[in-house]
């Protein structure tokens, strides 16, 4: 036994040593807060403060959901990552009652869940709702349906022991990685560096910003090409299903009848993506069923941000972070227009006063991608208006 032993403490000391350094590492990185940690200190900071981790995992709609049942907020955005860019105070004077929980609601089964909670009590209904009715909402087959854990679930991987050992292999062979940032602006690497969720909700797309400050242009993101090459979400069939139309429709009637007003937005396009993609016969077939349910959604009298492009609102592709994600710039807009188009009917949107947005508008340092609000850190650049 001691002769053994004598042969296996050196290997012993080293996996030992391998657990702290890679631990210390995680620490040192703020990944290892807790999502509860987080939302506690988030919800009650005056600071800007961002949350994304690199190495361990975000557990993103168990985080989204623990700040929202934190906040309880009077207005609630939810939908897939094309809401991410509703900031707080575009809603002003709500901003302090607000949260954006963009992908916190991955799929129908989801936001069934919600309209759940809200029934049953578990959660303070909201005064109004931006709720983001994206393709996936009507689609026959999307991978989006896989992901149908109910988001208050999920485990937190800073808790979870193998997500630990996964992260410190990752660490140890990935110099790069385990650089420390010369900032700390929050939790988990990215998070520090300035990139991830805000306190909001809403996501700061610091390397979008960043590449923008050197080239001003606008970058596709690939998605036409994944349309070329039929990948997700352009997965064949790639088909309107009306019976999944219709269950849509059914719960953003349970939201109306529980008296929370709601506004539907479909999101937009880039110009260059949407103009290709109308010549491929697979995508404009789906897309003239897709417009014809926006157009029942407006028969029934449901408030919609309809679908746009930028070049619909006078601006071009550059207020896009890619082909599908508008930046905070133009989502804004969209907010802004819809309410100066609709002053005649009763709304809780005509409470809002876009003091803050039309002063931000008017600043110089204003990008099209991005209003620049939590941004000093970074040395503006001359750019074209």
């Amino acid at each position: 036994m001691k002769q053994f032993l004598k042969k296996t403490w050196p290997y012993v000391f080293i996996g030992i040593a391998y657990f702290l350094i890679g631990e210390y590492l995680l620490h040192r990185l703020n990944e290892t807060t807790s999502i509860k940690e987080v939302a506690r200190i988030q919800s009650s900071s005056k600071k800007e403060l961002y949350y994304g981790r690199q190495v361990l995992g975000n557990s993103l709609p168990l985080y989204k959901y623990t700040l929202f049942e934190r906040l309880q907020p009077e207005v609630l955005v939810v939908g897939q990552s094309v809401t991410l860019q509703f900031r707080d105070f575009v809603f002003e004077p709500f901003q302090d009652n607000f949260y954006n929980a963009g992908l916190m609601i991955r799929n129908l089964a989801d936001l069934n869940y919600l309209a759940d909670l809200f029934e049953q009590g578990e959660i303070k209904n909201p005064r109004f709702m931006l709720i983001a009715v994206d393709l996936s909402f009507v689609l026959k087959k999307t991978f989006l349906d896989e992901y149908s854990l109910e988001f208050d679930r999920p485990e937190d991987r800073a808790l979870n022991a193998k997500s630990h050992l996964q992260g410190t292999q990752k660490l140890m062979l990935d110099a790069k990685l385990r650089e420390l940032p010369l900032q700390n602006w929050g939790f988990g690497k990215a998070g520090m560096m300035g990139r991830g969720y805000r306190n909001d909700g809403s996501y700061r797309h610091l390397p979008e910003i960043e590449r923008y400050l050197i080239d001003s242009t606008y970058h596709d993101g690939n998605l036409i090409d994944r349309l070329k090459n039929r990948q997700a979400p352009f997965i064949v069939p790639f088909e309107y299903d009306p019976e999944k139309a219709k269950r849509t429709m059914g719960v953003l009637d349970r939201f109306t009848k529980l008296g929370i007003e709601i506004l539907l937005y479909i999101p937009p396009y880039s110009d260059a993506f949407f103009n290709q993609a109308m010549e491929d016969t697979l995508f404009s077939g789906f897309w003239k069923e897709y417009m014809s349910f926006q157009q029942e959604l407006s028969d029934k009298q449901y408030a919609i941000i309809e679908f746009t492009t930028p070049s619909r609102m006078g601006l071009d592709d550059r207020f896009m972070v890619d082909a599908e994600h508008p930046g905070e710039v133009m989502s804004a807009l969209q907010l802004k227009k819809y309410c100066d188009e609709n002053r005649q009917t009763p709304s809780f949107l005509h409470h809002l006063k876009f003091t803050t947005l039309d002063s931000l508008l008017q600043q110089e340092n204003t990008l099209p991608i991005s209003f620049l609000k939590d941004s000093i850190n970074l040395r503006f650049k001359s750019k074209e208006k």
